[in-house]
Formats: C-alpha cells, structure tokens, sequence
C-alpha cells in the first residue's frame, strides 16, 4: 500500500501534457446573424498536444502550433456547430508559408497575394503584393504612439518571431518600447481563407504617459477617384476630390463624417460600427477597428490614399486590414460586420 501511495504521489507531480490525450468537444456559433463562408476559428487547447478534428465524424482540415489551433468553419446566421477533438499522432497539416528576406518576414499562402512585414516593424506593412499592384504605397509611418504632452512616437519593434507557420493561419509577434518606459507587444495573424491582417496591439505603460495608439499607412490609390465608406450608424459614403480627407470621428455615444473639415453626417445618439472602405477604380481596403468609440476614436482617410486612424486610451486595440479587387462586393466576400463579430468558440463537457 506504501508503494501504491507513493506512485499516486509521484503521478499527481506530472503535468497535464504528460498524461494520455483525451477527446474533447467545442462548439461554433455564428452570432451576428450574418452568413460566414471559410470563417477563420482559432481556439486554444487546456495544454499542447495533436489531435483531429472531427465533424460528424469526418476529419476536418486543422492545423497545430503549441496550444492553439485553426480551422475553418462556413455557418449560416445563428448556426451553431460542434466539433470533436480527438488524439492524434502526427500533425494534420504542416507546410510553412513564412519565409524571411533581407530581414523582412514574407508571409505567402499563394501567389495572389503576399504581405511583407519589416523585423522592425516600419512601415507596419512593408508591402501588400498582387500580381498586378501592390496595395501600399511607401513612406508610411506605420504604429504611432500618442503620449500625454501631445508628441507622437513611431513604434520600432526591438524583437520579432514566428508564432504559427502553416497553410491554415500564420502568425508574427513584436515587441517594442515606447516613451516613459511603455512597452508594446503587437501580434499579426494571416489566415488563409481571408486576404486580411488582425492586428492585436497591447500596451503596457505603467508611468499612464500614452493617450492614444494610432497607424498612419500610405494606401496605394492610383485610378481615381478615391472613394471611401465609412460603417458609422449606417452607411455614409463619399468620393474624396484631390487634396479632400473624409474623417468618422466617434465617442461611446455619438458620431459624426466630416469632410474636407466640413459636418457631413452626424448623429447625437448611437455608437459607430467603426469601419471604412477605401477603394479607386481597381482595388479596395477595409479597415475595421474592434471596439471602436468605446473610446474616442477616429479613421480619415486622405484622396491620395493616406489612411489614419486612431483610438484613445491603451486598452488593447485590434483592428484588421483586409486587401481586395474591386467590386468590393465580389472582391470582398466578407462584411466588415462579419469581420468585426468573429465566430464564438465554447469547449463543451466531455461525454
């Protein structure tokens, strides 16, 4: 009984990846009441380890890094779905789709499309290529710091990885310092089912020195005129004359369009979607910022493709760019509403 006791003790010291994989179950929901195609789910396992994924039994497409794990998932408005994770050996897919060039990070699912991003973060975006153009044009600013006395930091990364590599979703993580001692970790995720970056931007400033997080990206608008939607109660679109910006300027409970400087639209009560279309001829952007008036907040754009925008506070700001062909409406494929409401993810009891 001795012994029993004492190999119950030792097993009791093991961590939890230690002992044998055991199935587990989740369940997605679309919970915006919009249609999703090809949604991009990531979700985060109890400790690392393999496994399959598995609906109604059929193996789903899924890929692995340490403990998260993604997959893509189409649902009707209000649907819900439930998958089974089950122990597997070997990776269910594993091809890399990062590679690094004269210090910059390539990140290219197919030939469509490829984002380059600076080790230094400049820019933010080095580039955004399509066989036919590319979405950026240089000299941006890239992440800006506002601090209290009203001067603006650009943000330069002091240190860059690789978080995720494969053909599902790949992932790169910044850190960088900022004034008065702030620090900034700033992670980007590229899934393949969708041609857009999210952004997740954490400040950590404990001298309560930063009033804002901003981007400051020079889009590349080549075929005018520049036309521009913003998601504030309801839609509100502009074309921008050379040398016109459009701005939505929003709080927790009102929000108003100004343009060229002037009120376009406004409304006293309500808070703004927080999103905008920036499009020519050829190519569209969207940005769409989580959260937005929450705090004060603000997206311009300028008729030369200049985009801006801004959040105050330092609550985690996250926001996404998603780079299209015009229509939007074919290019796109996805809202900026489905963008901004992302799949719920619930781990369900074990049977």
């Amino acid at each position: 009984m001795r012994n029993a006791a004492s190999l119950l003790a030792l097993f009791a010291l093991l961590p939890a990846w230690a002992w044998p994989l055991a199935a587990q179950r989740l369940r997605v929901t679309e919970t915006a009441g919009i249609r999703r195609f090809s949604y991009p789910v990531t979700a985060t396992l109890t400790a690392p380890g393999q496994f399959r994924v598995l609906q109604d039994g059929h193996a789903v497409p899924a890929q692995f890094r340490g403990r998260e794990f993604d997959f893509n998932v189409s649902l009707g408005p209000y649907e819900s779905r439930e998958y089974t994770l089950e122990p597997e050996a070997s990776p269910v897919l594993d091809r890399p789709v990062i590679t690094e060039q004269a210090g910059d990070f390539d990140v290219s699912f197919t030939s469509s499309l490829r984002f380059s991003v600076s080790r230094t973060l400049a820019g933010f975006l080095a580039s955004v290529q399509a066989p036919r153009w590319d979405y950026l044009r240089p000299g941006s600013a890239g992440l800006i710091l506002r601090a209290r006395d009203g001067s603006t930091h650009r943000l330069a990364a002091s240190s860059a990885r690789i978080l995720k590599d494969g053909p599902l979703a790949a992932a790169l993580e910044f850190t960088a310092s900022g004034p008065a001692g702030a620090a900034s970790t700033i992670r980007l995720d590229f899934p393949r089912s969708k041609s857009w970056v999210r952004v997740t931007w954490s400040v950590s400033d404990p001298s309560a020195q930063i009033a804002a997080l901003g981007l400051d990206l020079n889009l590349n608008l080549s075929n005018p005129p520049a036309l521009v939607d913003f998601g504030a109660g309801s839609l509100v679109y502009t074309p921008l004359k050379p040398g016109q910006s459009a701005a939505l300027v929003a709080g927790p409970q009102s929000w108003r369009v100004l343009v060229a400087g002037e009120p376009y639209v406004s409304a006293k009560q309500g808070r703004a979607e927080g999103w905008a279309h920036v499009m020519d001829r050829d190519r569209a952007t969207a940005v769409a910022i989580a959260g937005f008036g929450s705090q004060n907040g603000r997206i311009e754009v300028a008729s030369d493709g200049r985009l801006q925008i801004w959040r105050e506070g330092t609550i985690p700001l996250t926001f996404w760019l998603h780079f299209v062909t015009m229509p939007i409406q074919i290019g796109a494929a996805t809202s900026p509403q489905s963008i901004l409401a992302p799949l719920q993810v619930e781990w369900l009891p074990a049977h």
